[in-house]
C-alpha cells in the first residue's frame, strides 16, 4: 500500500512540475534592434546641413526668394527634465557658408526612451521616431504639442541612401505628410542613419494651380542636406 502512495505521489509531483514549465513565460527576446542607434545621444556628436529656405507669393517682389546657409547641431550637456527623464542640449549653430564662424542660434532639447526619441525647439515637442522600427507603425508627432495631428509612418526601413552623393549603408524614412490636390501640395519627411540622425529632411507647404506641383503661387519649402558629421 504504501509503494501505491509513493506512485500516486509521484505522479502528482510530476503533472506538477510538467504544469509549471508548460506556464513559465518565454524569456525576453533580448536580440530585437530597437533602433537606437538612429537616434544618438552621445555627447559631442555633431551633423552639419546645407540648408535652402524657399519663400514663394506671386504678389510680392521678388516673387520667388531663395536663402542658403548652413546649420550645425551639436549634442550638449546631459540634464534631467521635469519628469525625471535624460535629456541633453541641442546647441543649434548658424553660418552663410565655411568662410564665416559659426554664431549661435538657439538651444533645444531632446530625449530618447525607451519608446520614443523627441526633440524640443522653440517650446514645441515633436515626436521624431518611436522605438522598435518597424512597418506598419504609426505615431502622431505633434502628440505632445498644441499643432494639429500628423500621423507619421516609416518608409526604407535599412536600406541605402544617397545624400550629395554620398550613400549611407542603413537608413530609414520618417514620411509626414505628401498630400496633392487642386489648389495644395504638402511634402514633408525626413531621412536618418544609423550612427547619424537625421541626414535629410524636406518640406514643403505650397498652394499651387490645377493641380501642377511646379506652378507655386504661394508658401515655403526648406530642404536640410547633410554636409558632414563626427564627435568634437
Amino acid at each position: 500500500m504504501a509503494s501505491i502512495e509513493y506512485m500516486k505521489k509521484g505522479v502528482i509531483l510530476c503533472i506538477v512540475l510538467i504544469s509549471l514549465f508548460a506556464c513559465k513565460k518565454d524569456p525576453v527576446d533580448n536580440s530585437i534592434n530597437y533602433g537606437y542607434e538612429y537616434f544618438p545621444i552621445e555627447e559631442g556628436h555633431y551633423v552639419v546641413y546645407d540648408v535652402v529656405d524657399i519663400f514663394h507669393d506671386l504678389e510680392i517682389e521678388p516673387a520667388h526668394d531663395t536663402n542658403r546657409f548652413q546649420i550645425k547641431e551639436v549634442i550638449a550637456e546631459t540634464l534631467v527634465d521635469g519628469e525625471g527623464d535624460t535629456i541633453q542640449k541641442l546647441k543649434r549653430y548658424i553660418r552663410t557658408d565655411e568662410t564665416e564662424d559659426w554664431a549661435i542660434q538657439d538651444i533645444w532639447t531632446q530625449k530618447r526612451t525607451a519608446s520614443t526619441g523627441e526633440v524640443v525647439g522653440e517650446n514645441d515637442r515633436q515626436i521624431s521616431m518611436i522605438f522598435a522600427i518597424a512597418y506598419n507603425r504609426t505615431w502622431d508627432c505633434n502628440a505632445l504639442n498644441n499643432e494639429p495631428s500628423l500621423e507619421c509612418y516609416y518608409e526604407n526601413i535599412y536600406e541605402p541612401y544617397t545624400v550629395d552623393g554620398v550613400t549611407y549603408d542603413s537608413t530609414v524614412i520618417v514620411e509626414k505628410e505628401n498630400f496633392t490636390s487642386f489648389i495644395d501640395f504638402k511634402r514633408n519627411y525626413s531621412v536618418y542613419a544609423s550612427h547619424i540622425g537625421r541626414i535629410k529632411s524636406v518640406f514643403k507647404n505650397l498652394e499651387i494651380d490645377n493641380s501642377d506641383t511646379t506652378d507655386i503661387q504661394k508658401g515655403s519649402e526648406i530642404y536640410y542636406d547633410l554636409l558632414e558629421f563626427g564627435i568634437e
